[in-house]
């Protein structure tokens, strides 16, 4: 019997683990061998699994590799000494700082900073400012393509955590975590910015500002 393995992923677009389709699942109406892949699986093959790492499926159909968030640790403040008075008096102890706001808002986008860069790098730019140069720069239309995607990710990532914020603030949602949170941004299409394939003409000649072949 034949068998085809696919790769799962949950709501939040993050790797689960491997589907075996069978023949029930090959598409009557095509000739040859076309399986009906589920909406919720890739084709591709995720890397194999690294201490810290988590896969996301993209847009494009390949997996994208990202450290796992770990929470920041709240930073203790010292104990104040206990005074030398006589008696029994209990030592005060200053109280924990607790975060306000404004500075788990801060710890968010600092995060949110670093998803945007690791991805980039994944696709082989030194950050996602780097990546964002390419969109407008033709010698390469691969690279213009994801240089595009990229610039366009950007801001609607940061529209969707201001947007939150801004909820946040006027009790209208609850404040995430920031593993809560990733999941939650857009994800990159780079399906949309794919340079259009440029037809060969049928003429010998080459035409004006073509180069010649």
């Amino acid at each position: 019997m034949k068998t085809k393995t696919v790769y799962s992923f949950g709501p939040d677009r993050v790797y689960i683990g491997r589907v075996e389709l069978d023949e029930s699942d090959l598409s009557p109406a095509d000739e040859g061998e076309v399986w009906l892949v589920p909406g919720n699986c890739l084709l591709a093959e995720p890397p194999q699994p690294v201490e810290g790492k988590r896969y996301f499926a993209a847009a494009n159909g390949m997996w994208i590799a990202e450290d796992m968030p770990v929470p920041e640790p709240v930073p203790e403040l010292p104990v104040t000494p206990e005074p030398e008075t006589p008696g029994d008096e209990p030592a005060v102890v200053a109280e924990p700082h607790v975060p306000t706001f404004e500075e788990r808002a801060a710890a968010l986008r600092d995060g949110v900073q670093k998803h945007l860069d690791d991805t980039a790098v994944a696709y082989g730019f030194d950050d996602i400012r780097t990546a964002v140069t390419y969109a407008e720069e033709p010698a390469v239309p691969r690279f213009q393509a994801q240089g595009r995607a990229f610039r366009a990710w950007r801001s609607l990532v940061w529209d969707f955590c201001y947007s939150l914020q801004d909820k946040v603030a006027a009790g209208q949602a609850d404040e995430p975590t920031l593993e809560q949170l990733l999941p939650m941004l857009p994800v990159c299409d780079f399906i949309a910015f794919q340079p259009t394939p440029v037809q060969e003409s049928d003429s010998t000649t080459p035409t004006t500002g073509s180069p010649a072949e």
